[in-house]
């Protein structure tokens, strides 16, 4: 096997390992592998305190629009190109890994400290690569909102046998902090992806993965910045948010994951409708659709083969509906290899 060096976005030399999977079985045959103020409406300003994410989810952050990313690059991960290999992309760990053990994780990041919750897939270990799925808390939120085994957000009883999962946490548990001037929401942005690099350094150098099936969801907060994700990140295969808006800047987007957007009958506002139209357009999608699975889904028409969007609107409010966790992961499976 060859490995393919390639530069991460902070000028790492790194390398990723494409392999056929059937080379994997042989490589693991020989012991090689051993929620207060959520996005919201259309009014202008700052402010805006409502609701957690663990349903009820009153109220709803304020929706300004986007912000410029000023001085960021495009974020890129891994993704190998390994000579010799045809199958899908797999994660250094998958061969080198130590392996991460399940709970909390912290590190000192820009004189931070931060965390993120792993919970592993019953059976995991690195003879096979596993799907990756990051779930963003919404603002005022925490590792708490997901890290949970009941309820509508009880995602890590949908994924238990499927995927890895990285429960993130932003800085004070705001993904945007309202409370600080807009000038200050761009470094934020900045800062959130410098974490969500390290955290996904972590996971490839100790954790075998798909570097293909890569997944960002979030309701509110948390959906808003996997939207920033899916932009400005090109390993992040696709997104499943909620009652989101737009925080990046449309013209630092680097990239066009599928997406899968759900919004309620009584939040239909203005700034939620052009997150998810943004990412309808640039999946090249027409205005029509047809019904998908679950009720009361629908798939736009005309998409790009490899970023399908579907709309799922319920007849709620600012709130992750009952149908999301099981739904997010259904749209996720086709991409994993």
């Amino acid at each position: 096997m060859r490995l393919a060096p390639k530069r991460d976005t902070l000028g790492r030399m790194v390398s990723r390992h494409r392999i056929a999977l059937s080379a994997f079985g042989l490589l693991s045959a020989l012991s090689l592998g051993a929620a207060c103020g959520d996005d919201g409406g259309t009014t202008t300003g700052s402010g805006g305190s409502g609701g957690t994410t663990s349903g009820s989810g009153a109220g709803g952050e304020t929706s300004t629009g986007g912000s410029t990313a000023d001085g960021g690059s495009a974020t890129t991960g891994g993704g190998g190109s390994g000579e010799g290999g045809s199958g899908p992309a797999v994660s250094d760990g998958c061969v080198t890994g130590s392996g991460l053990a399940e709970g909390e994780h912290s590190f000192m990041l820009e004189g931070l400290s931060r965390r993120y919750m792993l919970r592993l897939p019953v059976g995991y270990d690195n003879s096979k690569p596993w799907p990756l799925v990051l779930a963003l808390h919404g603002n005022g939120g925490s590792v708490n909102t997901w890290d949970v085994t009941s309820g509508n957000n009880d995602i890590r009883g949908v994924l238990e046998n499927d995927a890895i999962l990285i429960i993130a946490e932003a800085i004070d548990g705001q993904w945007r902090d309202y409370s600080m001037p807009s000038s200050t929401w761009p470094e934020r942005i900045e800062m959130e992806l410098r974490y969500f690099e390290e955290v996904l350094t972590q996971a490839r150098q100790d954790l075998c993965i798909y570097e293909d099936a890569i997944f960002s969801m979030g309701f509110s907060g948390g959906g808003s910045f996997s939207g920033v994700l899916g932009c400005r990140r090109t390993d992040i295969r696709a997104i499943a948010v909620g009652g989101s808006v737009i925080y990046f800047d449309e013209a630092d987007c680097v990239h066009t994951p599928a997406a899968w957007i759900t919004i309620g009958e009584q939040e239909l506002e203005p700034g939620r409708v052009e997150f998810r139209d943004f990412f309808r357009d640039r999946a090249m999608c027409s205005t029509t659709s047809m019904p998908t699975d679950p009720m009361p889904c629908e798939a736009y028409e005309g998409c790009g083969a490899e970023t399908p969007v579907h709309y799922c609107q319920h007849p709620d409010g600012h709130i992750w509906p009952a149908f999301g966790s099981a739904a997010m992961w259904e749209f996720f499976k086709p991409f994993v290899p």
